[in-house]
Parts: C-alpha cells; structure tokens; sequence
C-alpha cells in the first residue's frame, strides 16, 4: 500500500537456525541478509529482519513453531491495508491480550515478507499527477 513501515537504518540481521537458505540482497538504503523460512504447512517466506516496525499485532505471541528460537512470533499487520507480517519477542515475555502496538525494544524485531513490501524508490515511482494539473 507505500505506506512506511521501517526504515533502512532499523534492519538488523537475527539469524534463524532453521532457515533454508540466506542471500545478502540491496535493499532498504543498503545490504541486508534475506532469509527463506518455511512454516509448518509448507509455505515459504523470504524474510528481513528490523529491530523496529510500524505494524500491529492480532493476538497474543506463540513459542511453537518458532523460526528463531528462545523468541514467541505473532502475527503482525501493516495498520493501513492489514498486510501480513510476523513479530517477535522473548519466549518468557509476559503478554496482554489487549496490547496492539507491537513494543520496540532490543530484545524485539520484526520479520517483514520480502514480496510483500516495497522499496521506497518503487513506491515514489507509483504516484501519479492528476490530469487538472498536467499541461
């Protein structure tokens, strides 16, 4: 939807044991690792990393099936178009089912789907000049 959700400079690489593959990749204002995860029912995800995000959370964190261990995941949205992304806190966090802000700390990061988000040069690209105002 363009709207922005993390910046170049909150990207930072947590590395998933159990990811199938990692590539660097030019992205987010400079080089960042991309990970291939897969999910219990077999759908895979390129993923980046980012110590901080602008998303939502739906419900309360889970430790099971975790991509990175020792950290419970929960589903995460954009707050505009509600696009699906994952968030991640410590396994021994407590939580409040009534918390929808995703809280930002050094122990937190969120997993943004690669083909889910755009890069903000592509997204500059997409806006477009009324006819009123072209000549």
């Amino acid at each position: 939807c363009g709207r922005e959700l993390a910046l170049g400079t909150d990207t930072d690489f947590v590395p998933s044991p159990l990811a199938l593959s990692g590539r660097n990749h030019t992205m987010a204002g400079g080089r960042t690792r991309v990970q291939l995860l897969e999910n219990p029912h077999g759908h895979r995800f390129e993923v980046v990393t980012f110590r901080k995000a602008d998303v939502r959370k739906h419900w309360p964190a889970d430790g099971d099936f975790s991509w990175f261990p020792g950290f419970s995941w929960t589903v995460a949205t954009c707050p505009r178009c509600n696009t699906h992304l994952w968030a991640f806190q410590p396994s021994d966090w407590p939580e409040t089912i009534t918390e929808t802000r995703f809280e930002e700390s050094k122990d937190t990061f969120v997993a943004l789907i690669t083909n889910r988000i755009l890069r903000e040069d592509f997204a500059a690209s997409l806006l477009m000049t009324p006819k009123s105002l072209r000549s």
